[in-house]
């Protein structure tokens, strides 16, 4: 996928420039980590928002994969977030996607390769070492009215969830 200006943003299989790639599909800091395996035929990339993309000091995610599917597309949001601060990763997720044109520029961008016509879905994850209820979650989500499509439980010495499981 070609991202224009944010080109240098994307994860690579080597050579990364940016912290929080910790490979070509994976993003992580302080052992919180997601990744996103495509299938056959599908294509996807990981771009560095915080520090890259987005480089103010205006509140800011830390990362968003573009994903290019057999029947759909997404664009994906994600916080790296301790246990302590989830409610934090909510407030930035909602901004970047209502006030951030960087953002809006990156969605476009995917719409634009996905063609005419393919509709791209807008969705966020929290990848937390806490816990979050359910009720919570919502209590959270209504708050900031953003959907988060899953709070994921990652520390470093668990598996690195798959964010293709939940697309």
């Amino acid at each position: 996928m070609n991202l224009g200006k944010y080109q240098d943003c994307v994860c690579r299989r080597m050579g990364n420039t940016q912290a929080l790639c910790r490979g070509e599909l994976t993003l992580g800091e302080q052992g919180k980590r997601i990744r996103l395996t495509p299938k056959a035929g599908e294509q996807a990339v990981a771009v560095v928002l915080d520090g890259c993309v987005l480089r103010d000091n205006q509140p800011k995610c830390d990362g968003l994969f573009l994903w290019q599917g057999n029947q759909s597309n997404a664009a994906v949001l994600v916080e790296l977030k301790g246990a302590g601060d989830i409610p934090h990763a909510f407030e930035q997720l909602a901004y970047v996607k209502r006030q951030r044109p960087e953002y809006r520029a990156l969605v476009k961008s995917l719409r634009a390769e996905a063609g005419a016509g393919r509709r791209v879905l807008e969705k966020a994850v929290v990848i937390t070492n806490g816990m979050l209820s359910k009720p919570d979650q919502e209590r959270l989500e209504d708050h900031y009215g953003i959907r988060v499509m899953a709070v994921l439980h990652c520390e470093a010495s668990s598996p690195i969830p798959e964010l293709r499981d939940h697309l």
